[in-house]
C-alpha cells in the first residue's frame, strides 16, 4: 500500500495569476494499492467526487502509467480529505499530485519529481497549485513547452494563513469565463510590479508592506462579484491586523496572511462573519514548507 499526504494550496495570491501559490496545513490523505481488476474508491466526499474512471486521482494515475508505458491493473483508492472541494484551496491539485506520486511508485519510480510536476501542470492547466502541493512553501512557477520551471521557498513559521470559507462553491472553469480576454498595458504593469514585490517581501520576511503587494487588476475584481461581502471582509481583515488579504485561487475562499495574535484574529473574524446571511468557516492554518509526503508499506 502507498500512503500519500498532499497539502491544500492557495494560488494567485493577488497579482500572481496562474504563477504564485503557497501550501497550507490542510491535507488530502490517500492510501492506494493495486488490485487484480476494477476501480474501487472510498472517500469522505461522495457527493462531490466521482468513484469510477472519472475520479481525478485515478485519472492522474493513468496519465503517469501512459507516460511510462506501464500496463495498469485494478486500483483501490481510499481518500480522506480535509480540503473543501471547489472552494479555491487546491483540492484538484492535491488529487492530481497524490495520484501521480502513487502511480510513479507502482510503475517502478521511473519519473523524477520535476517530470511529475510537468505532467501535473499539464493536467491541471496551470502550475500555481500543483507546484506548492508537491514541493511545499511559497512557490513561483511558469510553464512553457510542456516544462514547468519553479522556485520553492520556505516561509517563516511566524506567518500563518487564515482561510475564510463560505458555504457555497465556485467552479474554476465557470469563474474563468468572467475574466477579460485582453488586459491593458497599464494593468499588466501593475500586476508585474506587485507579483515581483510580493515574492521579494515574503522571502525576506518583510511583512509590513504585503498588503500593497497583493493588489490585482487581472482577475480579482472580476471574480469578487460572485462573493458576497468580499470588500467588507478584506476591509475588516486589515482592521484586525492582517498583513495581506486576497481571493484564494478562483474563490470563493478568502485568505488573510497574519502574524501575532493568531487566535484573536480568528475569533474576531468569526464574530464579524456571523452577521452575514451566508455561513462562513474560519480556519487558522500553518504554511506547509514540506509539500507532499509519500510512504510505501
Amino acid at each position: 500500500m502507498i500512503y500519500v499526504r498532499v497539502p491544500a494550496t492557495s494560488a494567485n495570491m493577488g497579482a500572481g495569476f496562474d504563477s504564485l501559490g503557497i501550501a497550507l496545513g490542510l491535507y488530502n490523505t490517500l492510501r492506494i494499492s493495486e488490485i487484480e481488476s476494477g476501480i474501487v474508491v472510498y472517500n469522505n466526499s461522495k457527493d462531490f467526487i466521482p468513484i469510477g474512471e472519472k475520479n481525478l486521482v485515478y485519472r492522474a494515475m493513468c496519465r503517469v502509467f501512459d507516460e511510462v508505458g506501464y500496463e495498469k491493473k485494478g486500483i483501490k483508492i481510499i481518500q480522506n480529505s480535509d480540503i473543501p472541494v471547489t472552494r479555491g484551496l487546491g483540492s484538484s491539485s492535491a488529487c492530481i499530485i497524490g495520484g501521480m506520486l502513487a502511480a510513479n511508485v507502482i510503475s517502478g519510480r521511473q519519473l523524477k519529481y520535476n517530470e511529475i510536476l510537468d505532467l501535473a501542470a499539464e493536467l491541471e492547466g496551470h502550475p500555481d497549485n500543483v507546484t506548492p502541493a508537491l514541493f511545499g512553501g511559497f512557490c513561483v512557477a511558469a510553464s512553457e513547452g510542456g516544462k514547468t520551471v519553479y522556485s520553492s521557498n520556505k516561509l517563516s513559521p511566524t506567518l500563518k494563513a487564515v482561510v475564510i470559507i463560505p458555504d457555497f462553491f465556485l467552479s474554476t472553469k465557470a469563474s474563468r469565463t468572467t475574466l477579460p480576454e485582453n488586459v491593458t498595458l497599464k494593468d499588466t504593469s501593475y500586476n508585474i510590479s506587485r507579483a515581483a514585490l510580493l515574492t521579494s517581501l515574503l522571502i525576506k520576511e518583510k511583512y509590513e508592506d504585503l498588503k500593497y503587494a497583493v493588489g490585482d487588476k487581472i482577475h480579482q475584481d472580476y471574480r469578487k462579484g460572485s462573493i458576497p461581502h468580499f470588500d467588507e471582509i478584506v476591509e475588516k481583515s486589515y482592521e484586525l491586523g492582517a498583513k495581506a488579504t486576497y481571493l484564494s485561487g478562483s474563490g470563493p475562499t478568502v485568505v488573510s496572511l497574519i502574524t501575532g495574535d493568531y487566535a484573536g484574529f480568528e475569533h474576531k473574524m468569526s464574530e464579524f462573519l456571523a452577521g452575514f446571511g451566508e455561513r462562513w468557516s474560519v480556519k487558522l492554518l500553518t504554511i506547509d514548507n514540506v509539500g507532499a509526503i509519500l510512504k510505501e508499506y
